[in-house]
């Protein structure tokens, strides 16, 4: 039992010594699909849609603590939301944030999404997976901005 409670409490103080808020204005980002699944380079690489780069403003907040993620756009007039993180990977200053978006057209469509967020490289990668549609996207974020607090 004690070893258990040991165990309990040396996580809960890892836990609590990675706890932090990641912010990121996006200013330029570009969208690339390809139709099945892949990886994030097989749809950069070789997609089935280039968007082309967009001047964008907008804002993405990973609060690790609450668990939540929270985009606000201004350039789309204010739209914004707030998602439950679902699972919350760290591999050196690499998070792998995934949620469950849901459609803008209909609510009722769920969209999983997995954000990569280098702390130290100050890059992120937004994707997701359309399984009505059976496409992946990549939005690749071009020029952007990040701050991190609550970092022990």
């Amino acid at each position: 039992m004690k070893k258990l409670l040991l165990l309990s409490v040396s996580l809960l103080i890892t836990a609590v010594s990675f706890l932090q808020k990641i912010k990121v204005t996006v200013t330029e980002a570009q969208i690339f699909n390809k139709f099945g699944t892949h990886d994030n380079n097989t749809v950069i690489k070789s997609p089935d849609e280039d968007r082309g780069k967009k001047t964008i403003d907008c804002d993405y907040v990973f609060d690790l603590e609450k668990m939540t993620s929270t985009f606000y756009s201004r350039s789309l007039g204010g739209v914004g939301n707030t998602l439950n993180i679902i699972n919350l990977t760290k591999q050196g200053s690499l998070y792998i944030i995934e949620t469950a978006d849901y459609g803008r057209i209909d609510p009722s469509f769920t969209y999983p999404t997995k954000i990569y967020v280098d702390v130290d490289a100050k890059t992120m990668l937004y994707t997701w997976y359309d399984q009505y549609m059976g496409r992946s996207f990549v939005q690749q974020d071009h020029k952007l901005t990040m701050s991190i607090s609550g970092m022990q």
